[in-house]
């Protein structure tokens, strides 16, 4: 079956040699299985806005203070009025970037010779082949470099190849989710509100970047490029969040942002009916920041 240029040129980029080894780190707890035989991982960038009458309320108490001061705001928005309360008014800072790179193709060592880059063997249809890839990629970022909140701009470019060769009506599928793994001293100092058990110094979080699942009639071929992007919502962890979700106190998440952070970045999922997918995923990281007025001359 031919393939376009496209695919020719994200092979070609996804098949470069990796330039280093991953870093050696101490085993990780293994983690519990879902249905489908992949490890279970935490959907981030979860965000809830609170009830309407909550929200009217906050808003109207405050609007009416400001009108009353003279337009002048009398205190800092809360969570109700605006839903993120601790971001709010501050500078986006530009943190960092991350990249991984995967093929999904029927043979990784054409002629006997290995592709190259991260490649995984796709077992015969109709079984489902999964996958799990761990440190693709990493960055580490200095204490500090934000204050409430570590924002994603997650862009998938896909392109996926997958038909139904046998006689019967069949379903084809592929889920892609990136996995980030969040490395922070902080961790060891509290207790995992779901185990009882204190942190392994880290996380794991997922921002699945493709679901595709649906019949294919015999004979029938579908091919896609999926291009979409994820970008901050709830954000891939918060000082809300941390509050909220995992256990921290006030203290706990202040000081979560104030120390250095690693984020580690891997990616698991599953194909059925696929024939050949092309998978690149590039992650931005942003924070937020307090102005700081320069003094006047």
């Amino acid at each position: 079956m031919s393939r376009t240029p496209l695919f020719t040129a994200l092979f070609a980029l996804v098949a470069l040699p990796l330039a280093q080894a991953a870093t050696p780190r101490a085993p990780t707890p293994a983690p519990a299985l879902g249905p489908d035989g992949l490890p279970v991982v935490r959907e981030a960038d979860q965000f809830v806005s609170p009830p309407i009458a909550d929200a009217l309320r906050a808003g109207r108490i405050a609007a009416l203070a400001e009108l009353a001061g003279g337009n002048a705001p009398t205190a800092a928005p809360t969570a109700a009025q605006v839903g993120d309360a601790g971001a709010f008014g501050k500078d986006v800072r530009w943190l960092g970037l991350l990249s991984a790179n995967l093929v999904l193709t029927a043979d990784c060592t054409p002629g006997g010779q290995p592709i190259g880059g991260n490649c995984v063997s796709l077992a015969p249809a109709p079984n489902t082949t999964t996958f799990v890839l761990s440190d693709l990629a990493s960055i580490t970022l200095p204490g500090r470099s934000s204050e409430t909140v570590l924002c994603h701009w997650q862009t998938p470019v896909i392109q996926y190849w997958a038909a139904n060769n046998g006689a019967y009506p069949d379903s084809f599928n592929l889920r892609v989710t990136p996995v980030y793994t969040i490395e922070s001293d902080v961790f060891a100092e509290v207790t995992d509100p779901s185990t009882g058990l204190p942190y392994p110094g880290y996380i794991q979080l997922g921002l699945t970047a493709v679901g595709r699942n649906r019949t294919l009639q015999p004979g029938e071929f579908e091919s896609e490029l999926v291009n979409g992007a994820r970008v901050c919502i709830g954000g891939l962890l918060s000082r809300d969040s941390l509050m909220g979700s995992y256990g921290f106190t006030k203290a706990q998440a202040r000081r979560f942002f104030r120390r250095p952070i690693t984020i580690r970045m891997g990616l698991q999922g599953s194909a059925r009916l696929v024939e050949d997918a092309v998978i690149n995923i590039g992650t931005r990281f942003t924070g937020d920041a307090t102005t700081v007025e320069a003094p006047a001359p």
